[in-house]
């Protein structure tokens, strides 16, 4: 990570007879070596047989790459004092994190940057930061328990390395996470009307309410991205493995006979709902169901798109009296969950030691 410099990216030179040399801009000026001498590595690559010499200056690349990230600068560069602001600017995340996490940690990086702009803390060191100016940042931008709990979170993430380099804590993990209000997804008294009005709304929102009730699925990944090549070959059940659903593991789900009526198979390859190879984007439900939401005049306060998933848990439970197949139906990872479900859906609440021992 670059803290207080900024550098173009390296490239591979070859000069006349083979030679090969390191090139790039550092705050303007422009930087060639041929050797890793400057940053202690032993690889001179012109001074080798010329068949071997491109491999080796390829390793000398990456070094120069690697050192430039860590810190390093050439010996006749003047060091400008380290400050919070060149650590934030100079945050990349990892890119084997997800493309909405990356996203999520970019705007939290320029939020961020911005408040140290607008409160005068941008020349501050990262030493001579404190909690107070984190929670005032965190205060100001964050308009509930869940956003201030999430954006502290990435707050965290991107200054992580920068107080592990420094040798001291992070006071940003000091601060308190806020305590959530639980969102109830009230259930539907009357599923086969609301989904009748549904129906006349949106086709498509009514199919995957109906996989959410008569599944059990969740909306926005695992019926969103359905394939017809995740039904069995007679139409009787749904296979997703475990990187298509919440809890990891591969999952198998019954398809409910009076679903099968609406659908009308394609080849495997393609999404249920687009008849492409590709989904609808990631909102394009939450989109849906945000419209017929302000127009319906028979939804409650607290009934969303999940309340048909809750609505469906309910009707098999009452229907069999079982956790296990309750939690199976579900898809949950653990009973802990699918208890915590049922506290959620005002069923009688169950703990683990309340279940039978042997």
């Amino acid at each position: 990570m670059v803290l207080h410099n900024n550098f173009s990216k390296l490239r591979l030179q070859r000069l006349k007879g083979n030679r090969f040399s390191v090139i790039f801009y550092l705050n303007g000026k422009r930087y060639r070596f041929s050797d890793g001498k400057p940053i202690d590595k032993n690889l001179f690559p012109n001074k080798l047989e010329v068949h071997l010499r491109e491999a080796v200056a390829n390793e000398l690349l990456y070094s120069y790459a690697d050192a430039l990230r860590r810190g390093w600068i050439p010996s006749d560069v003047i060091v400008s004092p380290i400050t919070v602001y060149d650590f934030v600017l100079a945050f990349e995340a990892n890119s084997s994190l997800s493309e909405k996490y990356l996203r999520e940690l970019e705007i939290t990086k320029e939020k961020f940057a911005n408040y140290l702009v607008s409160s005068c803390l941008e020349n501050r060191s990262l030493k001579h930061m404190n909690k107070l100016h984190y929670s005032d940042y965190l205060d100001e931008v964050c308009i509930s328990a869940s956003v201030f709990n999430h954006e502290r979170q990435r707050l965290a993430a991107i200054l992580k390395k920068p107080y592990e380099m420094l040798g001291v804590l992070n006071p940003i993990n000091s601060i308190s996470k806020r305590k959530t209000t639980q969102i109830m997804h009230k259930p539907f008294e009357d599923v086969t009307a609301l989904l009748e009005d549904i129906k006349s709304f949106n086709e498509n929102l009514f199919l995957c309410c109906l996989f959410t009730y008569g599944c059990l699925l969740r909306p926005h990944q695992e019926i969103r991205n359905l394939k017809w090549g995740d039904f069995s070959e007679d139409m009787k059940h749904i296979s997703l493995s475990g990187k298509r659903n919440k809890s990891g593991r591969n999952r198998i789900v019954p398809l409910n006979p009076y679903i099968l009526q609406y659908l009308h198979k394609g080849e495997d390859t393609e999404n249920i709902f687009t008849g492409k190879e590709k989904p609808y984007n990631k909102d394009y439900f939450k989109t849906l169901w945000s419209r017929y939401k302000a127009q319906s005049n028979v939804l409650e306060d607290l009934q969303t798109l999940y309340s048909f998933r809750h609505s469906g848990a309910i009707e098999i439970y009452k229907r069999t009296g079982s956790l296990t197949i309750l939690q199976q139906a579900m898809g949950h990872a653990s009973l802990a969950v699918t208890l915590g479900y049922l506290r959620g859906l005002e069923i009688p609440s169950l703990k683990i030691e309340d279940m039978p021992r042997l």
